[in-house]
């Protein structure tokens, strides 16, 4: 069982995801924007981030970064990125800031599983 905080604007798309990890077991935690996930996780504790890209208020990229930054236990929180826009061009930045894996939009829920499984063995 993982502690997922999931970052999602997109109220259909988080409903389908959390019911997708809570039926794998999970615990997670939704929250609408950026700056609420930043609030979030500096308040409790998180084995994993699954973000959406396009986040108001603090979009993906630069929740990552201020994430990365941080030089307590958030620096180590495994992101798994969701996104319908440009993969490719976010690629690098994938690498540089450790993120390893990443869903396209539209994704299947038995692959967000799959991943997800992946981070609960570690």
């Amino acid at each position: 069982m993982l502690r997922i905080l999931l970052a999602e604007d997109d109220a259909n798309h988080a409903t389908l995801a959390r019911q997708a990890l809570e039926e794998e077991g999970h615990l997670v935690t939704t929250v609408p924007d950026g700056r609420v996930a930043l609030d979030t996780i500096a308040k409790e504790p998180f084995d994993l981030i699954l973000l959406d890209m396009r986040l108001p208020r603090v979009d993906g990229r630069e929740f990552i970064g201020l994430v990365r930054a941080d030089k307590t236990r958030l620096a180590d929180i495994p992101i798994v990125v969701l996104t319908g826009y440009g993969l490719r061009q976010h690629m690098d930045f994938f690498k540089r800031f450790g993120v390893r894996d990443y869903l396209a939009k539209p994704y299947d829920c038995d692959e967000l599983a799959t991943i997800i499984r992946s981070y609960d063995h570690r």
